[in-house]
């Protein structure tokens, strides 16, 4: 009886579309390999004429008319000059240098403390360690904290929309 009803919700899935996957492709010249974005993703763009960096929410996709549908606005897909992600191991990198640079001045005072030699001595090499560690832990989340991919000649931005009609 069980196999009855399963049988019956199976072929009645087989007749009824399911519900299309809208998604924003962004696609590289001569590689099949895309990065897609999904409905509800937050998105950071720039507009093709303007320094500004937008970050919206996506609402919905008008394949049609090549439309972002956002809370408060429309933007073409066209328009769009750039895309900008966040990274993560910037912000972990600078926070391993410095604690690198923390360590290596830590058992550098300790070592020349304990040992007895008068000889071995916290140095300026060992300054030069930690300050150059700790400025490269200021620096390196600044400098690479974002990843832009600019649209043109070798990048596409595309909306698409993923139906999938079983049986039909």
């Amino acid at each position: 009886m069980k196999n009855r009803y399963a049988i019956c919700l199976l072929a009645l899935l087989c007749y009824i579309p399911l519900s299309a996957q809208k998604v924003l492709q962004i696609e590289r010249y001569g590689r099949a390999k895309t990065k897609k974005i999904y409905l509800g993703e937050e998105l950071t763009y720039r507009l093709k004429g303007d320094d500004v960096w937008h970050t919206r929410a996506m609402e919905d996709l008008n394949i049609e008319e090549g439309l972002i549908v956002m809370p408060d606005r429309y933007v073409k897909v066209a328009d769009i000059e750039a895309l900008r992600y966040s990274r993560g191991w910037p912000k972990a990198v600078g926070r391993q240098l410095f604690w690198m640079g923390a360590g290596w001045s830590l058992y550098g005072l300790i070592g020349s403390l304990a040992d007895g030699d008068p000889d071995t001595n916290y140095r300026l090499g060992d300054a030069a360690v930690t300050g150059s560690a700790w400025g490269l832990s200021w620096l390196v989340p600044r400098v690479f904290k974002y990843k832009k991919i600019k649209m043109g000649e070798r990048r596409r931005l595309r909306a698409v929309d993923i139906n999938f009609y079983p049986l039909n």
